[in-house]
């Protein structure tokens, strides 16, 4: 039996080869009803460490991301390569380092642009005045931190 029986849409749906794309497109309508959720919830706006909470949550999925797909594309590549004989692997590894220096240098142009549009790092006007003299460490920060601190950043970079 596939993902599901029956006569539903004769194949497109059911025949597993479209599972991972409507999943992931399930995920991101998900993804975003849940964030207008969150943000219609309240009247008022979140706190700094509500904001922290939902920071962590995505810096750890980031993480986990990364940790799974550098080392699926790494594999990849090398069998990839591996099963090419040696004049074609030249030619491929001669566009693959003209593709990455191009699509670099236009992630560095991007980025750029970018730093001299939004400016990160500059404090909003609301935020301008406001200073922190001193910091209130809870239990939940002190956990976050030995969870981030506890796994490594990248381990294949």
């Amino acid at each position: 039996m596939g993902f599901c029986s029956g006569d539903c849409l004769k194949g497109c749906f059911c025949n597993g080869k479209n599972l991972l794309t409507i999943l992931t497109v399930v995920g991101i309508l998900c993804g975003i009803a849940l964030g207008i959720t969150l943000r219609s919830i309240r009247e008022d706006e979140w706190t700094p460490r509500e904001c922290v909470y939902v920071k962590f949550l995505g810096e750890i999925f980031l993480r986990m991301l990364n940790a799974l797909v550098i080392p699926l594309i790494t594999s990849s590549l090398v069998s990839a390569i591996g099963s090419l004989n040696t004049k074609i692997s030249g030619r491929i590894g001669f566009r693959a380092v003209v593709y990455y220096t191009v699509t670099t240098i236009c992630a560095v142009v991007l980025g750029i642009i970018l730093v001299i549009a939004i400016h990160p790092g500059h404090l909003s006007k609301k935020y301008e005045g406001e200073r922190i003299d001193h910091l209130n460490v809870t239990t939940a920060d002190t956990l976050m931190d030995l969870f981030r601190l506890g796994e490594q950043k990248q381990i294949f970079t």
